[in-house]
Order: C-alpha cells, then sequence, then structure tokens
C-alpha cells in the first residue's frame, strides 16, 4: 500500500484524537495543525502534503481558508477532504456537492469506512501523479527540441552573415562543420559533444564581422598591424558568442581554433571533451583553408599540406585529429 503524507486542520482535540490513529495505522504520516493560517504557513515552508483534511465543524479551519487555494496550486495532484457530522457548522448537504474537489468524511467516524476514503484518496493522488509526471517529461523533451531548433536556427542566421561578407569564406564554415563530423565520429565521440563541434565550426569565423571586408580579400601582404587585426577574430568571435546563453558553451572552441596544440594545455585542460574538439577544429579548419582558393592564393595540393599536417601532430596539431583526418579524407 502507497504511503501518503496528510495534513489535518482542526482544533478539535476529539477529532484529531480519533483520526490520528486511523491515519498511522495506514502507515501514513500525519500532521496537525488548529487553523487556516497555520496551514497556510506549513505551505509557505515548503512542507506540502499528498492529502489535506478541514474539519469543517471546526471555525478555525476557515480562519484563513485561502491555505485550500494555495494547496492547489503548489500540488496539482493533491487531494482534499472534508468531515462533516450533524449540525455542524458549513455540514450541510450541498457541502459535497463537488465530488471532483473533495471527498467527505461523515462523523462519527467508522474506522473501515475512514480508512477506504484514505486509501482510495492516496491512490487517486499517486496515479495522477504519475499522470503529471509523464506529461512534464514529455513537455521537457518537447522544450528541449524547440530550444535546440531555436539555437540552430540562430546559428544558420550568423553563419550565413559569415559568408555574406566574404566570398572567399562561402561554404568554408560548412565544410569544415562536415569535416569536423567526419573525424569526429571516427573518433567515437558522443552526439552531444559531434553537435557541440559542428556549431563551433560553423560559427568559428564569426569574429570576422569585426573585419573590414577589404582587409578579408586583400591580396597585398599585411602589415604587421592588419595581421593582428585578423588574428583577433577567435577572441572577437568567442565574445559574441558568449552573449548568447544557448551558444556559451562554443565559445572555448571559437577562441582557440587557431591556438596550437602544444600551447592549448594553457588554456584548456587536457582532460576535458573540450581539449580534443578544439583540436579537431583546428586541424579541419586548417586543411580546408589549404585546400581552398583564396584572395592572396590558390588551392594547395595534397602533397604540400598532407607533409605540412603530419609534420604538425603533436606540436601545431592534436595527433588524434591529424591521423584520424587522413582516414576519413578521400584520396
Amino acid at each position: 500500500m502507497i504511503s501518503g503524507r496528510i495534513l489535518i486542520v482542526s482544533d478539535r482535540r476529539e477529532v484529531v484524537a480519533e483520526l490520528e490513529p486511523i491515519i498511522r495505522a495506514g502507515d501514513h504520516l500525519a500532521s496537525v495543525v488548529p487553523d487556516g493560517q497555520e496551514a497556510m504557513q506549513m505551505l509557505d515552508d515548503g512542507m506540502v502534503p499528498d492529502i489535506v483534511i478541514s474539519d469543517l465543524g471546526c471555525d478555525r479551519s476557515f480562519d484563513g481558508i485561502s491555505y485550500v487555494h494555495r494547496f492547489r496550486q503548489l500540488n496539482r495532484t493533491g487531494a482534499h477532504l472534508v468531515v462533516t457530522e450533524p449540525g455542524a457548522p458549513f455540514s450541510t448537504p450541498n457541502v459535497g456537492a463537488a465530488p471532483d474537489r473533495f471527498a467527505v468524511l461523515p462523523r462519527p467516524f467508522r474506522e473501515d469506512d475512514v480508512r477506504r476514503t484514505l486509501e482510495d484518496a492516496v491512490s487517486r493522488v499517486e496515479h495522477d501523479f504519475r499522470t503529471l509526471r509523464a506529461e512534464v517529461w514529455r513537455s521537457m523533451d518537447r522544450l528541449r527540441r524547440e530550444v535546440a531548433e531555436a539555437r540552430g536556427e540562430m546559428v544558420e542566421a550568423l553563419a550565413l552573415t559569415i559568408a555574406a561578407r566574404d566570398r572567399y569564406m562561402q561554404g568554408h564554415c560548412e565544410r569544415v562543420a562536415e569535416g569536423c563530423r567526419k573525424v569526429a565520429v571516427a573518433l567515437h565521440l558522443s552526439e552531444e559533444d559531434i553537435a557541440t563541434l559542428e556549431q563551433a565550426a560553423r560559427l568559428h569565423e564569426i569574429g570576422k564581422i569585426s573585419v573590414p571586408v577589404e582587409l578579408l580579400q586583400k591580396t597585398d601582404p599585411l602589415t604587421p598591424d592588419e595581421l593582428d587585426r585578423i588574428r583577433s577574430h577567435p577572441r572577437v568571435g568567442a565574445d559574441i558568442v558568449r552573449g548568447v546563453t544557448s551558444l556559451r558553451r562554443l565559445a572555448p572552441l571559437i577562441e582557440h581554433h587557431m591556438t596550437d596544440h602544444c600551447e592549448l594545455a594553457g588554456h584548456i585542460s587536457p582532460v576535458t571533451a573540450e581539449f580534443l574538439l578544439v583540436g579537431i577544429l583546428r586541424v579541419v579548419d586548417a586543411w580546408d583553408a589549404m585546400t581552398s582558393d583564396r584572395s592572396y592564393r590558390p588551392a594547395m595540393p595534397r602533397a604540400y599540406w598532407e607533409p605540412f599536417l603530419r609534420a604538425g601532430a603533436g606540436t601545431r596539431f592534436h595527433p588524434q585529429a591529424v591521423a584520424s583526418l587522413m582516414r576519413v579524407v578521400p584520396e
């Protein structure tokens, strides 16, 4: 049998003395307050019962009757029982006219009837709680999907701003995201880590919106100041996504996607998933940059970029990321 927490609101000692033994015999937990004000205080203190029993023959049970409404707010599955008896205040026949709102415990009490009413109420509370819990889980799952979709749309919109400003960036972030997914799958990473990596890859160049277009497309050698301006885009991009709560976890990946592997441990702990994710993003970004046309040079052949990446494994690039990339890149 299911046990319940039961609150008796009554200042009549004889009623409490009759009910408490029956409640405890059913392995239920009984609490007693003399009036509605103390019942309200109990609810406000966070002690919310499964069942409230209001003694209608007790004037003080209606002293602060708003506790009944508060109880229903705090416990949507809770049950409300009322004690009635002939000649007692409020115990008129129409009191029990709303069985969906409360059940009646007529006095003098019959132990078997009271026990059966309590068991039915507790069982109903448990059933309603399970139903409500299922609804909550469905709502939470639906909310998670909606948040994920909204985050995906936000990432897509931000990614489009990157491609719109620089024709050489068109397709770059998408290719890097696709390459990151292939490398991550080959390394047997979780779907959550893969999704994070893909979103970071699509936004890793977002900081370039702070760089003038003419500088991004400059074909002449860059001055030291211009080079510093371009190299600052990971930090700027990280600051941008940190301002969006749902994208904040992408910030470390974006901020350090140009950091050499041998220096990354000074920024991100090597034992975290982020360390490998940044390593994957860095090597895939470098690979796509070398194999794509840029304003200052054409795409580089494999004879150049493959030895470059392999030679940098362990120093400039994460060795696992390099090895995995070589397995997934077609000849």
